[in-house]
C-alpha cells in the first residue's frame, strides 16, 4: 500500500480494523459480482446459471489468489474473532436474502413451483460457491468447477439441459 506502520494505524486504526475494511471492500466488488449477475438475469435458469459462472471466474482470477477472500480465509478467522464472524453473519444474510428475493420474484413469474422454497434454494445455491471457492483454493481448473455447477443445476432445474462449455 506504499504507507509505514504509523501511517497504517493512523489510517485504519489497526491490523484487524484493516482486515475488517478488506472484508468490506471484497464483498463490494470481487464478492459481489456473481450476485450481480444472478439479480441481472430475469429467467432464474438462466441467472442461477449466471451466478456460479461469476463465481467460477472470481474463484480462479489469474494472478490473483484462488478461491474467495470470504470463504477460504475470513471464514477461518471468524471462529475465533466475534467483529469478523458478526460481519460475515451479516454479508451471508444478505446475500441470502438476495438471491431469495430473485427466486420470490421467478415463484411469481411461474418459473419455479409455488412449494419451491427460496430462502432453502439460496442457502444451497449458496453452499455450491462455497465449494466452488474451496475447490478453487485447493487446484480445481475452471472445467472442473463448470462440470460441478452443471452437475447441480441438472439437479436443481432437471428439464433443463445445459451445455458443456
Amino acid at each position: 500500500m506504499g504507507i509505514n506502520r504509523p501511517s497504517l494505524y493512523a489510517t485504519f486504526g489497526s491490523k484487524h480494523d484493516l482486515f475488517l475494511e478488506v472484508i468490506d471492500r471484497y464483498s463490494l466488488t470481487l464478492g459481489c459480482q456473481p450476485v450481480k449477475a444472478l439479480q441481472g438475469e430475469p429467467d432464474i435458469k438462466k441467472a442461477v446459471a449466471a451466478f456460479f459462472e461469476a463465481s467460477i471466474r472470481a474463484a480462479t482470477l489469474k494472478d490473483r489468489p484462488r478461491g474467495c477472500l470470504i470463504v477460504s480465509v475470513a471464514v477461518e478467522v471468524a471462529e475465533k474473532d466475534e467483529q469478523v464472524r458478526t460481519k460475515l453473519s451479516g454479508i451471508f444474510a444478505e446475500i441470502d436474502r438476495g438471491i431469495a428475493d430473485h427466486f420470490l420474484v421467478a415463484q411469481d413469474k411461474g418459473q419455479l413451483s409455488q412449494e419451491t422454497d427460496p430462502q432453502a434454494l439460496a442457502r444451497m445455491v449458496i453452499s455450491v460457491t462455497h465449494s466452488i471457492a474451496a475447490r478453487a483454493r485447493v487446484g480445481a481448473s475452471r472445467g472442473e468447477l463448470s462440470r460441478l455447477s452443471k452437475d447441480f443445476m441438472a439437479v436443481l432445474f432437471p428439464s433443463r439441459v445445459y451445455p458443456t462449455e
